[in-house]
């Protein structure tokens, strides 16, 4: 069943984005963690820049067609938006999406056919009876599948990507985290992160809150930056391992703490009381 506490987290780390602005981000790849969010015969609206704009929708559907015998997974630019566009292919006048490797180089040079330009539709997967379509890259079980996506900011391209679980026979997908380069007409690195340093700073990063401190470790020296809701920094430490903030004159509510790397930047969430 769908993890109904993930979308609300995406969104606030979406308006959390926006509120920071992009100074930081101008020079820097962004990087989205969010709980593991597994869709059943439903939607999941992706924004891919943290701007608040749906720029791709991941579309589940279980038991569909006449003869309720379709699994399908199917890849939409997002509402309004043109040249919103996916890597992969052309086949018989079918869009089919790919399943990009990591460390693949996405770019003006990539192949982006993988949505139909005219329908708006790209298959990832399309099962009829069990067996799936020969082109359906998303067909499962599949663990760890990346996108390689382009999105069109003020008419120029930028690019990024997104990782996918599915599970055996398309009965459903799960959208574990994604990546962006804000740098327009620059390219993008599936999985960068994971495949550098990012993958590491995440399994050993923790936040605990004690008798008025905040306080975040991580596996390596990288700053921080808090910023409150309305996107004003409250503080802000050089790079090291272990960051003590005292949030005893702090207002109770939502902060976003920042975790920043050479050439990459991390938002997560934090409830101080």
């Amino acid at each position: 069943m769908e993890k109904n506490n993930s979308t609300p987290l995406a969104k606030y780390m979406a308006s959390a984005a926006a509120l920071l602005g992009t100074t930081a981000a101008q020079a820097q790849y962004m990087y989205t963690d969010i709980d593991d969010t597994t869709i059943v015969d439903g939607i999941y609206e992706l924004d891919l820049d943290g701007d608040t704009i749906v720029d791709f929708t991941i579309e589940h559907i279980l038991g569909g067609g006449q003869l309720g015998n379709v699994n399908a997974i199917l890849l939409h630019p997002g509402d309004s938006i043109e040249g919103n566009l996916a890597m992969g292919s052309v086949s018989n006048g079918f869009a089919y999406v790919e399943r990009v490797v990591p460390g693949t180089t996405i770019d003006v040079n990539s192949q982006f056919q993988g949505i139909n330009a005219s329908t708006g539709i790209g298959y990832m997967a399309f099962r009829v009876d069990g067996q799936a379509y020969p082109n359906s890259n998303w067909a499962g079980p599949l663990t760890d599948g990346y996108l390689g996506l382009r999105i069109m900011k003020d008419d120029t391209a930028c690019y990024g990507w997104a990782r996918i679980d599915v599970e055996d026979s398309a009965k459903s997908f799960t959208i574990k985290d994604w990546s962006f380069n804000p740098a327009k007409d620059s390219s993008h690195t599936a999985a960068f992160e994971l495949l550098d340093i990012m993958q590491t700073v995440l399994e050993n990063l923790h936040v605990r809150q004690s008798n008025g401190w905040l306080e975040i470790s991580m596996g390596g020296a990288y700053g921080t930056t808090i910023y409150n809701a309305a996107g004003q920094q409250m503080s802000a430490m050089d790079p090291r391992i272990l960051h003590r903030y005292d949030t005893g004159l702090w207002s109770t509510g939502m902060y976003v703490v920042r975790v920043e790397g050479e050439n990459w930047f991390h938002n997560l969430k934090v409830w101080i009381q």
